[in-house]
C-alpha cells in the first residue's frame, strides 16, 4: 500500500513540475494532459472490455467441456450398471 501511495504522490509531484516548467502555457499544457488522460482511459476501457469478452468466451468453453465430461461420466455409470446387471442375471 505504501508503494501505491508513493507512486501517486510521485505522479502528482512530477505532473506539477511538468506544468510549471513546460514551454507551453498552463491552459495548453492542461489541455494536452487532459487529452492524454482521456486517451489512456479510453484504451483502458477498451482493454477491460476485451478481457471481459475473452473471459466470457473462456467460461463458455469451460462450461461446454464440463458438460461433455459430465455426459461421459453418466454414460460410464450407465454402462457399469448395465454390465453389473447382466452379471447378476
Amino acid at each position: 500500500m505504501k508503494a501505491i501511495t508513493a507512486l501517486g504522490v510521485g505522479t502528482l509531484i512530477g505532473a506539477t513540475v511538468v506544468i510549471l516548467f513546460a514551454p507551453k502555457s498552463g491552459n495548453e499544457t492542461l489541455a494536452a494532459l487532459t487529452g492524454k488522460v482521456n486517451d489512456s482511459i479510453e484504451r483502458g476501457t477498451a482493454k477491460a472490455r476485451e478481457i471481459a469478452r475473452q473471459t466470457t468466451q473462456i467460461a463458455a468453453n469451460l462450461k461446454d467441456q464440463v458438460q461433455s465430461v459430465g455426459g461421459a461420466v453418466d454414460a460410464g455409470v450407465r454402462a457399469f450398471k448395465q454390465a453389473k446387471a447382466q452379471e447378476t442375471q
